[in-house]
């Protein structure tokens, strides 16, 4: 695994924790609030994974914001929430038949997925154009000029 993403992984897992613990539940009670194993909790803390298709709805039953989750950006618990004193904990995110907010779930997390893996793509894009940026300006031009060949284009003395 590359230094890059282990470190991305952890810093997921440093924020997953938090979030947890934040909640006040265990690996167990959290994944069944978010219907995931408690061995994938555990994965996701122990940095395993840098993210969860089920990032919203852990952030839901932690009580935290998802962005803050998944990239760490913007506050782990927005002061508006602080103040309404809404336990969002106590709502099934995962919701049963026909629930509309296990329905809003499935889609944002389907958006949320889509945005990152489109993030990763134009990422990958932007680096096949530097590297050719790279190697076109470190290879010597290979053009061959007609003026400079060492073919001596002059009539010969034996005519």
């Amino acid at each position: 695994m590359s230094q890059n993403k282990t470190v991305k992984n952890l810093d997921f897992a440093k924020r997953f924790k938090s979030a947890r613990l934040h909640a006040d539940l265990t690996q167990q009670e959290l994944a069944g609030r978010v219907g995931i194993s408690q061995a994938a909790i555990h994965k996701l803390e122990a940095g395993q994974f840098g993210s969860s298709r089920k990032t919203v709805a852990i952030a839901l039953a932690c009580q935290v914001n998802p962005v803050w989750l998944e990239s760490g950006i913007g506050e782990m618990v927005s002061p508006a929430e602080n103040e309404a004193g809404t336990d969002l904990g106590e709502i099934p995110v995962t919701g049963g038949p026909g629930s509309q907010l296990g329905i809003v779930e499935m889609e944002l997390d389907k958006v949320i997925h889509s945005l990152f893996a489109l993030r990763n793509q134009v990422r990958r894009l932007r680096n096949r154009q530097r590297a050719r940026n790279r190697r076109r300006h470190e290879s010597p031009n290979t053009l061959h000029d007609p003026l400079s060949s060492d073919i001596n284009t002059e009539p010969s003395s034996d005519e």
